[in-house]
This record gives C-alpha cells, sequence and structure tokens, in this order.
C-alpha cells in the first residue's frame, strides 16, 4: 500500500511540474495554490472522461451518433486540458488558462444536451462542475461570472423546451437510467477529486503555516545568536516565576553575568571572536544549570540565569560561583586559546526586593562590584 501512494504521489508530482513548471514541493504561495488546483483537477477530469468514454460503450449498446458523441467528447476533453496547460506553463496565466479550460468543457456539454435530450441530458448537470472549479481556482470573480453562464444555459435549455423545442435523444430508452447513472457518478467522481485536491492543499497550507508560525513563535522568544531565551522571554517567565513564589510563598534566584573586557576582546581580535566567546558562555551555562532553570541573553555581553525551587537560598552564591569557575575554564577558538572572564551578581526573592525591578538593580549593583573587585578568583568575581 505504502509503496502504491509512492507511486501515485509521484505522478502527481511529475503532472504538477509539467503544467506549471514549477517544483512542486516548492512551498506554497496563493498562486502555486491555485495552479496545483486547476493542473490536478485537470487531471481528474480527464481521467473521469476517459473512464466514461471507455466503459460506457462496453456496457451500453450506442448507436453510431452515441459513439460519435463519445468520441467527440474524448477528443475535446483532451484538448481543452492540453491547451489549459501550455496556457499555464508558458504563459503562466492561471486565469486564462481557466477560462480556456471551462470554455471549451462548458461548450461541449452544452452542444451535448443538444444531441442527448435537453433537460434530460446526462451532460445538463455536470455544468454544474464548471463554476465549482472556477470558484476553487479563480475566485469569486471568476465563480460568479461561470455561475451566471452555467444559469444562463440552464434557463435557455429549459426555456426551448418549454416553448416546444424537441431535442434529439440518441440514448436508448432502455439505457437512458443507466446513462444517467453513469454521468452521476462522473460527476461525483470529479466533484470528489476537487474536494480531495482542495483538502490536500489546505493541509499542506496549514502544515506551512503551522511551520511559519512556530519559527516566528521561536524568533520571537530566542536570541539569533546565541540560540538562548531573549529579553522578551525572560520578562514573561521572571514575571510568571514571581507570581508563583508570592502565592506558594518559595523563593527566585536570579544571577547576572557579564563577560570582562569585552569590548577589548572586539577591538583586538575582531567582532567574530567576540560572537563565538558569547556562544560558548551560552553552551558553558547551559550544562551547568538544571532544565528548568532558565537561561537568557539580555543583550550585548549580559546573560541571566533564573532560578526557581531551589532546597535553600543560602546555595545561590555557591552556585553561581560554581558556575563562574566552569565557565572561564580555558577554550579554544580559531586556532587560539582564549580564557573567558566573567562577573556574576545575584539576587534572591524576597530577601533582595519583591519585583522585577528590585531583583534586578540589586544583582546588576553585585555584579559590578564584583567587577570592580577584578577576577583574581572565581570566588570574588561573585558578589551578593
Amino acid at each position: 500500500m505504502t509503496n502504491v501512494l509512492h507511486f501515485m504521489a509521484r505522478i502527481r508530482d511529475w503532472w504538477i511540474a509539467l503544467c506549471t513548471g514549477r517544483d512542486p514541493l516548492r512551498p506554497l504561495d496563493e498562486e502555486h495554490y491555485r495552479q496545483r488546483i486547476l493542473a490536478l483537477t485537470s487531471f481528474f477530469w480527464l481521467l473521469t472522461v476517459i473512464i466514461v468514454t471507455v466503459v460506457t460503450p462496453l456496457i451500453i449498446d450506442l448507436s453510431p451518433e452515441g459513439r460519435l458523441a463519445a468520441t467527440s467528447l474524448l477528443v475535446i476533453a483532451g484538448f481543452s486540458v492540453l491547451v489549459s496547460v501550455l496556457i499555464l506553463r508558458y504563459l503562466n496565466n492561471r486565469i486564462a488558462a481557466l477560462h480556456m479550460l471551462l470554455l471549451v468543457y462548458t461548450g461541449a456539454f452544452t452542444v451535448a444536451c443538444v444531441y442527448f435530450g435537453g433537460t434530460r441530458s446526462p451532460t445538463y448537470a455536470l455544468l454544474i462542475l464548471a463554476p465549482v472549479m472556477a470558484s476553487i481556482v479563480g475566485g469569486t470573480g471568476a465563480g460568479t461570472f461561470w455561475t451566471g453562464l452555467v444559469l444562463l444555459i440552464w434557463t435557455v435549455i429549459l426555456g426551448l423546451e418549454r416553448l416546444g423545442m424537441q431535442f434529439q435523444q440518441i440514448i436508448m430508452p432502455q439505457n437512458y437510467n443507466l446513462a444517467i447513472t453513469i454521468a452521476y457518478a462522473a460527476m461525483g467522481l470529479a466533484v470528489v477529486s476537487i474536494i480531495m485536491v482542495y483538502a490536500e492543499l489546505n493541509k499542506h497550507l496549514r502544515q506551512a503555516l503551522q511551520s511559519a508560525n512556530n519559527e516566528l513563535d521561536y524568533l520571537s522568544t530566542h536570541d539569533d545568536l546565541t540560540g538562548l531565551y531573549n529579553r522578551r522571554y525572560y520578562e514573561q517567565r521572571m514575571a510568571k516565576s514571581l507570581k508563583r513564589a508570592r502565592s506558594q510563598g518559595r523563593t527566585v534566584g536570579l544571577l547576572m553575568f557579564d563577560l570582562n573586557d569585552f569590548k577589548a576582546i572586539n577591538d583586538t581580535h575582531g567582532h567574530g571572536m567576540g560572537d563565538a566567546l558569547l556562544v560558548k558562555l551560552g553552551e558553558r551555562l547551559k550544562t551547568q544549570v538544571r532544565e528548568t532553570d532558565l537561561i537568557a541573553r539580555l543583550g550585548g555581553d549580559e546573560f541571566v540565569v533564573l532560578m526557581e525551587n531551589m532546597r535553600t537560598p543560602e546555595d545561590l552564591p555557591q552556585i553561581a560561583a560554581k558556575l563562574v569557575a566552569a565557565v572561564e575554564q580555558p577554550v579554544k577558538l580559531r586556532n587560539q586559546m582564549m580564557v573567558l572572564s566573567v562577573s556574576c551578581g545575584v539576587a534572591i526573592y524576597p530577601q533582595d526586593g519583591t519585583s522585577q525591578t528590585e531583583l534586578e538593580e540589586k544583582a546588576d549593583r553585585a555584579m559590578y562590584r564584583a567587577k570592580q573587585q577584578g577576577p583574581s578568583t572565581p570566588a570574588t568575581t561573585v558578589l551578593h
């Protein structure tokens, strides 16, 4: 079954590429979306006509006129699809291709009504496919135009019958019900094909939209250099953390990190080296904290770690010292041995403040004192 579906998907993609001249796997936009519907539905329509014109003579004893009509219908359908494909591929004009297809289709089925009994013709009801196709592929304007045209054709044929005009009926009476059944089966197949194509492409559009939304959501909450959370997400998380801490009587720890002499590094080694150090700092912080802890880059060389559900708040300075020691291990970047030097300040809710602003000010002042004191040892670069 899987192999059959794979084979059918390959045929589908080949037909789309043949009709549109565009990669069927490329991301869908509005124009390509409607072109695919036109291409696939044209294929199903052509397949339906082929099946009907081949099967009908096998189960219904057609008159010579009936055989000629069936053959003519097949030729006309093939011609309309061919011309429509050429217009779509080489002129890249979806609307012109659609109108060309529906013009030939509607004209052929209208003429068929004359030879198959007017309103009793199997093709009379099949004309409904034109406005359905026009609405999906061409939009509201095309759908309105073809709806009006088909209604006009129906009205004229019905009116002529009411005036006493006798249309030919080349389907023999004993075969009429079977012919109607085949015609409606063909219409059902055509309608189902449109719905299937429409649903399948809508699924692809929804998936593409979901993927785009996920990407936008990621970009809105993550730093593009380090892949860590950004300031926007950190502020949202901080607000939620403080709210939980107030309601549950728990503590929240805030650690702020800043690279020492970062400007000198950029000036001496270039901004590429500075970016590499920022990425490495983020990576090392990430390996040293719990999965539930938040690491974010606020901007420049400033990072924060937000910790909830600590065993005791007194552990926070020791945790910070451990992080600083891990971060300041030598690292080889671009064939150069570099030593990261950071300063860190900490603040604890509610001892050091009850709001985000108070905690950040407390941690920032502690970090500034650590930077002034100098990175003589890992322990001296952490202040509370």
